[in-house]
Formats: C-alpha cells, structure tokens, sequence
C-alpha cells in the first residue's frame, strides 16, 4: 500500500512539473511551412476575418480543405525532433463552410476529424444546412455564431478549439507526431457544398522539469519493485 500510494503521488506531482513549450506555429499569411501536406490550399479569410479572442483571430489566410471521399483527403502536419515530452496540445481556429448536415440531417452525417498518430482525438458534426449539431463548445469557443462568411450562399460558423479540452494535454512522448485534419462521412459531399478552414494552427509539448526527470525514475524503480514483489 506505501508503494501503491508513493508511485500515485510521484505520478501526480510529475503531471504537475512540466512547462509547456511551442513546437510549431503558421497563421498561413506567408510562406507554408514544409511541415504541412497534402491539402495545403491557402485562401482569404473573407468574412471570417476578426472572428475570434484578441491575439488568436482568424485574419489574412486560411489554409481551405474542400477535398471530396470518405475520408476525405486530409491537411497533415508532420513534426520532427520534439524535445523530451509528456504531452501534447494541438490549437487551432476552425472555420466550418458551407451546407454541413451533423449527424442528423440529409444528407448526413458530416464529420470532422482530428487524428494524431492516427489516432482520433477529436470528431464533432456541426449542423448549418439541416440537422442539430452534436458539438457542445467550450464557453468561448463557438465565435461569430451562424452568418453568411462570403465563401457561397450557405451561412458559415467559426469555432475557438485552441479551447476544446479534448486537444490539451493528450499523452505523448514519441520524437514525431503526425497531425491529420479531414472530413468524412456519409454524408460528406466537398467541393462547393461543404468545406473547413484551419487558421493559426498551434502545437506545443509539455516538457518535465529537472525535478520532475527524476520523479518519473522514481515512479519507474517504484512500479518495478511493485510488480515483483
């Protein structure tokens, strides 16, 4: 039992000693990053533009996927060399285009997906056309509410998911990580019926402390230990 509870509050105290650490950032204005492919279509902001919190806004560029398929092809972003990590957290503003059906509508459903190490670690349906929309944002996150954004008839929606806890703090430790983002669905038509954009995309790792390097060879002697005896 004093192992038990020594190896939990060495884990509790390592998740708490880590600092976070940018490892990637494009606002898509300027030259793409080499890190970025397959669907990499920068384009106007139009009517997105201002949409958000100060300092995280949609402005200039946004990097615009209307690719057809189920899955549709997907924005990817590859990163190499990270620092020695715990964690992971990806943010990014999405812009959801055009006549999305959720879950629920006709034609549906229409699904948007964030893969990491391809592995979902977000999915939401979003509802413009027809349909209720199964996305519950974090309060923040849902910006601009539902207007016509100028890429078509359809009205349009901005979301904040630099907020959605989903995306904070995902469990990795790999040198690599590689990011998806893409639609899929049944439901799913592209092209000019439905689209998404991705503006200032973020990614940072949360780096143990000095302290905490030697909390985590603790918890491993302590478990080790445990499992023998």
């Amino acid at each position: 039992m004093i192992r038990a509870s020594m190896i939990v509050g060495a884990m509790a105290l390592l998740s708490t000693s880590a600092m976070g650490q940018q490892v990637f950032f494009d606002n898509f204005d300027g030259a793409l990053s080499p890190d970025l492919s397959g669907i990499t279509n920068a384009t106007s902001v139009q009517g997105f533009n201002g949409l958000g919190a100060a300092g995280n806004q949609f402005s200039g560029s946004l990097i615009y996927n209307d690719s057809f398929g189920n899955p549709a092809q997907a924005t990817t972003l590859t990163l190499t060399n990270l620092p020695a990590h715990t964690q992971i957290t990806i943010g990014f503003l999405l812009a959801v285009i055009d006549s999305w059906d959720s879950d629920d509508g006709s034609p549906s459903p229409d699904l948007f997906n964030v893969h990491l190490d391809g592995v979902q670690v977000f999915q939401a349906t979003f509802a413009i056309q027809s349909g209720s929309t199964n996305y519950a944002p974090p309060a923040g996150g849902d910006i601009g509410g539902l207007a016509q954004r100028g890429f078509s008839n359809f009205n349009d929606r901005a979301y904040d998911l630099s907020l959605e806890s989903a995306l904070q703090n995902i469990p990795h430790t790999a040198s690599t990580a590689t990011i998806t983002f893409f639609a899929s669905g049944a439901g799913w038509q592209g092209g000019s019926d439905e689209s998404f954009g991705i503006d200032n995309l973020r990614v940072s790792v949360a780096i143990p402390t000095p302290g905490a390097t030697g909390l985590l060879a603790l918890a491993g002697v302590l478990a080790s230990r445990r499992r023998r005896a």
